[in-house]
């Protein structure tokens, strides 16, 4: 009786070191990942801690999505799609008589790439109704304006750097006292990204509509 002889395919594997995107240097991080093919890794994303490309301690409450975008010489080239900071850190920002205020929108850098972007302020004390929407709306058109003068990678580098919250804690302490502003997550619009499903239901439906007129009359 033949005995089934068994394969490690983890053995088959072969590793990759993974390259940071053009705007951080592309220099290697620490991690390295697995694939039997180098076409298998193509377009995989990663989710890496920033600490891992910069060696900087000071940020590890911060991670990186990145996106593969091309394979060499055993060196996974990648791609930034988006960033987030660590809920633990966020919520050692709101405290007893602060408030914190979120804003979420959509921006458009020069370089015309479109993204997602959420901001915290965590205020020294709580204020009113009426200073909760002007920094609301002063961060929003700050954000706004920043992101139409940068280049994507210019001003990804800012956020992460933490140089762009700086800027944004400075001019909002001049409409009430700010004790942080955080840029906790940007996402990146891709090709990948599928319509929401009540526009796939409407596509079924129109198809539909369409097959029953195309039906031939019963004789």
């Amino acid at each position: 009786m033949a005995v089934k002889k068994t394969i490690d395919t983890w053995k088959l594997k072969h590793w990759y070191n993974v390259v940071a995107p053009k705007f951080l240097g592309e220099v290697h991080t620490t991690l390295v990942v697995p694939a039997s093919d180098e076409s298998l890794l193509e377009n995989r994303v990663i989710s890496i801690p920033l600490k891992e490309i910069t060696r900087d301690l000071n940020h590890i409450y911060t991670t990186v999505k990145l996106r593969v975008s091309e394979v060499k010489s055993k060196s996974a080239f990648t791609k930034f799609i988006g960033h987030s900071v660590a809920r633990e850190y966020v919520l050692t920002l709101v405290r007893r008589r602060r408030d914190a205020l979120e804003v979420h929108l959509p921006l458009v850098s020069k370089d015309g790439i479109e993204f997602q972007l959420s901001a915290l302020v965590v205020t020294s004390n709580t204020c009113s109704g009426k200073q909760k929407k002007a920094l609301r709306n002063n961060l929003s058109a700050l954000l706004k304006e920043k992101s139409s003068a940068m280049d994507f990678g210019d001003f990804v580098r800012a956020v992460l750097f933490q140089q762009l919250s700086g800027e944004l804690h400075a001019k909002l302490q001049k409409i009430y006292p700010v004790r942080r502003v955080e840029i906790t997550k940007t996402e990146l619009y891709e090709e990948f990204d599928v319509p929401q499903p009540m526009q796939l239901g409407e596509k079924e439906e129109k198809q539909k509509a369409e097959e029953k007129i195309e039906e031939p009359a019963a004789a």
